[in-house]
């Protein structure tokens, strides 16, 4: 036998030569089989197939989806074409006819609703839409309807938003309108988000003939506005029977809906994989990103727009991407056939490609390299086992001590008795160490834990023996002292005691997470995580405070306004309407404040003491808390506060009187060494005396609030209801004059001006009309309203263009007559929209007479600089209203305008009154030294007419000399023979 240093009687001499010859054969065979028998390539090659597989059938799945589904709009085209031709029949006109008339274009789509709505449900996309190519000024009517959820269809349209579209339009048919809503497209050419109008358009005019499907073009992902989400259309153009194009529609699907279908999860394990659906245009070199799906895409490509193919693989259909990302990746491009061959947009090719990085695509391949070296190890153990049968002869020893190892108490050092077997014995002797060693090391867990600063503790409860052993981390976590002997195992009574004791206060919407207060008052939160299995008990017991007080510090943020710490518009809203619902409410007040001074502050020393003027002012209202009471902050300037469950309202005013006095008196510095008083304005709406309703109580109280400012600022004013039904308009008309601005529903009718010596018609004045509101039905109403909101320039603005648009469509009818047009008198219009007027009607400048109201707001230098544009167009200036204006002929007096309109106060009954005859004979012999003409206006009897033309007057206006039509009318000849013959 040959000497290798052992004992003779040692187990390995006896198995070593049997072992090492197992070992040996099993390793060889297993690595030739590896190495040199081709399977790691075919592995890969497997998995690339795989990859491959599972591409073409999403590929064919989305195909199926674009193709099939939801570009299968033929019904739609058809609806609207149809609808387009009855609309044209009923109407009487052409179509030419009809895009020159704007309104007709919203009365139109306004009937096409119902369509875009059936074509979203049935085609089950997140949008569709009609845009029809009327522009005016780049802006182009339409409609465009959104449903945030096509899987999801109510009985009616609350799940859809109009996006674009005439909101009288989405009231009648119960659609919201989207967060970033415009009344019409605003459109590009160069714009990528205008390119699904423009394209399909073009693409019609440069292939006369072609079906609309041959048409059709799908759209790069874009945003329709600053508020919108990222979707991709398919459009067609929308042809008349002539085959000229007029407007094209489609439908949307948002890339979030589009996402959901690609489920990256399939392309590899731990869904490591990703898909992006891509447009080439270069032969497929690079991909234009259209829709993305899966974590990976973000990791390896960040926020790139578009992929570039590195090179392609031995594998078909499998390329290597270029990337700045650390390792290879791998991408599986397969093409949509969306567009057939001969058409617009063929060069445009759509594809899917399946993203992986090369550690995942070959996973499997090293999970097999793995499970061979497991092999190895396997086989190492069968050799073990090989010794194991030979040496079963002796092992009888062996078995014996294992018995006695068996009977051993776990809590006590072990003591074997000895085998003569060398290495045996010195197993059993390690065996007898390691016995000491265990108790000592189960103590040395809690120190491990500690270090590695987890708070952590664990613990197992062994059934079968009734012993539970835990770290000793529990103690620390449970503020408790632990026994001194680490080793030892603690009673089940005593852990599942502290334990009971622990859940009697689980913390509200945390699973498992508990509130814990030891004898020292410390607090902290510990989650309890139990599973029993196999006779065992196992569990963790995890200090969860940090994530507790972060949760808190979250919901925190989320109900307060950052920079005062109250509470937020949603918050608030929420506290007040919980408040509403209980019992004790009693007599409650709901207060606005509006601070005074904000936007002075801002402007002069900048946001920084603007904020702080806003913190001073919350920390004084903040202490209304203490008085039954819910304080926020809704926006810049603006303070709710809810004070309820008091008796009378006489209790509520002294704190709000309090609240207000601490307000006035707080005093801020500035760096000029000014000192400013905090000054806020207030309305109170009483519960339930004015309302019990949140909504109304907020718009009854900023009513209140909005009339104090108006009268006194810094003070504080309670809801009136009869002010409120009379002026409620100011508020609530804010709204329906947005909309008549926006819109420009605004329309105007012509009232002939007569020649007071032959009844000649002299000029038409252009008298202001709502067209679309209840509410705003006077030209006075609409004034008063647009200048209590700052918006007096946007009716300058729309009365000036407005009116030359008409007169030009009614240009025939004007024959030589002039144009009078009301100006406002504080406003002009700016340089920029002057030079688009002068540009657009230069040719009728002339005829224009500028009639200005004398009022008190009248502004000297913008009534010289209009009297100076007058001389330029070499028109006229006329003053209104001569008799009624606020500074008795100040305004006539500085100017000397062209013409002096009589205010009907003074016609009225003329003819009966001599005080008046009498001023009027003053008016004309002074006018006449200044070559003023005059113009009695609001003449409504044949007798006044005649004793104004006795006086002298030089023209006429009024329902007897003419009633003011949308189409100037002539006089009628009996009119023209009583004025002829008086």
């Amino acid at each position: 036998m040959i000497k290798i240093g052992l004992k003779r009687n040692s187990i390995i001499v006896r198995l070593l030569l049997s072992m090492l010859a197992v070992l040996l054969i099993q390793t060889l065979l297993l690595a030739g089989n590896i190495w040199y028998g081709g399977t790691i390539d075919e592995l890969n090659k497997n998995s690339v197939d795989v990859l491959d597989e599972k591409v073409i059938s999403r590929t064919n799945h989305i195909q199926n989806e674009m193709v099939q589904r939801w570009s299968n709009i033929a019904k739609f085209e058809h609806d609207i074409q149809d609808e387009m031709n009855y609309f044209l029949q009923e109407k009487n006109i052409d179509y030419s006819a009809f895009q020159r008339e704007p309104n007709l274009a919203f009365e139109f789509l306004e009937q096409t609703v119902d369509k875009v709505v059936f074509t979203i449900r049935q085609c089950m996309v997140t949008g569709a839409f009609v845009v029809l190519n009327n522009e005016n000024e780049g802006r182009y009517p339409g409609v465009y309807i959104r449903d945030s959820d096509p899987l999801f269809n109510p009985s009616d349209n609350s799940d859809l938003s109009m996006e674009v579209g005439h909101s009288t339009a989405a009231r009648k048919a119960g659609i919201s309108l989207g967060i970033g809503w415009v009344p019409r497209f605003n459109f590009s050419e160069d714009d990528d988000s205008s390119a699904f109008y423009f394209k399909p358009l073009r693409a019609a005019s440069k292939n006369p003939g072609s079906n609309f499907t041959e048409l059709g073009y799908w759209s790069g992902p874009f945003t329709l506005s600053d508020y919108g989400i990222k979707a991709i259309t398919y459009s067609i153009p929308i042809i008349d029977a002539e085959g000229v194009p007029y407007g094209v529609i489609g439908i949307e699907l948002t890339s979030d809906y589009f996402r959901k279908i690609l489920y990256y999860d399939e392309i590899a394990d731990n869904k490591q994989g990703a898909y992006l659906l891509a447009i080439t245009r270069d032969g497929g070199t690079v991909f234009e990103n259209v829709v993305s799906s899966g974590p990976a895409f973000n990791k390896i490509f960040g926020n790139s727009t578009q992929i570039e193919l590195a090179e392609k693989t031995g594998y078909d259909n499998v390329f290597k991407i270029n990337t700045k990302h650390n390792g290879t990746v791998y991408g599986c491009v397969h093409y949509l056939n969306l567009y057939d061959s001969n058409t617009p947009f063929e060069k445009d090719r759509w594809s899917l490609i399946g993203i992986v990085e090369e550690k995942n695509l070959f996973k499997s391949t090293r999970q097999i390299q793995l499970y061979v070296a497991a092999s190895m190890l396997l086989s190492l153990v069968l050799g073990f086992a090989g010794s194991a049968l030979i040496g079963m002869w002796f092992i009888k020893p062996i078995t014996g001590l294992v018995q006695e190892l068996k009977s051993s108490d776990p809590e006590k050092p072990i003591a074997l008795t000895r085998t003569n077997i060398a290495e045996i014995d010195d197993l059993a002797q390690s065996v007898e160490v390691l016995s000491i060693k265990v108790a000592e090391s189960a103590a040395e867990l809690s120190k491990i834990i500690s270090m590695m600063e987890i708070p952590l503790c664990a613990f197992e409860h062994d059934l079968k023996n009734d012993k539970l052993i835990c770290t000793d981390t529990f103690f620390e976590l449970m503020g408790i002292k632990s026994s001194e002997n680490k080793s030892e195992y603690i009673t089940p009574a005593y852990f599942y005691g502290i334990l009971d004791e622990l859940r009697k206060s689980p913390e509200p919407d945390m699973e498992d997470v508990y509130r814990y207060e030891n004898d020292t008052g410390s607090v902290k939160w510990l989650r309890v995580k139990i599973q029993q299995s196999d006779n065992k008990i196992l569990g963790i017991i995890e200090d969860v405070t940090r994530e507790v007080i972060e949760k808190r510090k979250i919901e925190y943020e989320r109900d307060h306004d950052l920079l005062t710490h109250l509470l937020n518009r949603r918050a608030f809203q929420a506290e007040v309407s919980k408040r509403l619902k209980e019992e004790d409410v009693k007599t409650a007040a709901f207060i606005i404040w509006d601070l005074d001074n904000l936007k002075y502050i801002n402007d002069t020393y900048g946001h920084d003491f603007g904020d702080k003027y806003i913190k001073n002012a919350a920390n004084i209202l903040n202490e209304l808390t203490i008085y039954n009471s819910v304080v926020g902050r809704m926006s810049g300037d603006e303070f709710y506060a809810f004070i309820y469950g008091y008796e009378d309202k006489q209790q509520i005013k002294e704190i709000v009187e309090m609240i207000q006095d601490k307000l006035s008196s707080k005093v801020m510095q500035f760096p000029d060494g000014t000192n400013l008083h905090i000054k806020a304005s207030a309305g109170i709406a009483w519960y339930p005396e004015d309302s019990k309703n949140y909504r109304e109580l907020i718009k009854y109280s900023d009513f209140a609030m909005y009339e104090m400012k108006n009268k006194s600022k810094g003070n504080v004013g309670e809801f009136n209801k009869k002010s409120y039904n009379k002026k409620s308009y100011l508020i609530n008309g804010k709204g329906e004059l947005d909309h008549l601005l926006e819109e420009e529903l605004i329309d105007f009718v012509f009232q002939p001006i007569v020649n007071a010596r032959n009844g000649e018609v002299f000029a038409y004045e252009a008298l202001m009309r709502s067209k679309n509101s209840d509410l705003l039905t006077s030209p006075e109403t609409i004034i008063t309203l647009a200048d209590s909101q700052a918006k007096l320039y946007d009716i300058e603005r729309i009365t000036w263009f407005k009116v030359m648009e008409a007169f030009q469509r009614y240009k025939e009818d004007f024959g030589d007559a002039k144009i009078f047009i009301n100006s406002l008198a504080s406003h002009i219009l700016s340089d920029q929209d002057l030079q688009r007027f002068e540009d657009k009607y230069k040719s009728d400048l002339h005829r224009i007479v500028a009639e200005i109201t004398e009022s008190e707001q009248a502004d000297e230098k913008i009534i010289r600089k209009k009297q100076r544009i007058a001389e330029r167009w070499n028109s006229y200036i006329a003053l209104d209203d001569f008799g009624s204006g606020y500074n008795l002929g100040v305004t006539f007096l500085t100017f000397c305008p062209d013409f002096v309109k009589l205010d009907m106060v003074i016609t009225r009954g003329i003819d009966r009154d001599l005080n008046r005859q009498n001023f009027v004979k003053a008016l004309l012999q002074y006018t006449r030294s200044r070559k003023v003409r005059i113009i009695a206006e609001g003449i409504e009897t044949k007798a006044e007419m005649n004793t104004l033309i006795e006086l002298g007057v030089d023209y006429l206006q009024g329902y007897y000399i003419g009633r003011p039509s949308h189409k100037p009318q002539s006089i009628s000849p009996k009119v023209i023979r009583e004025i002829c013959k008086p």
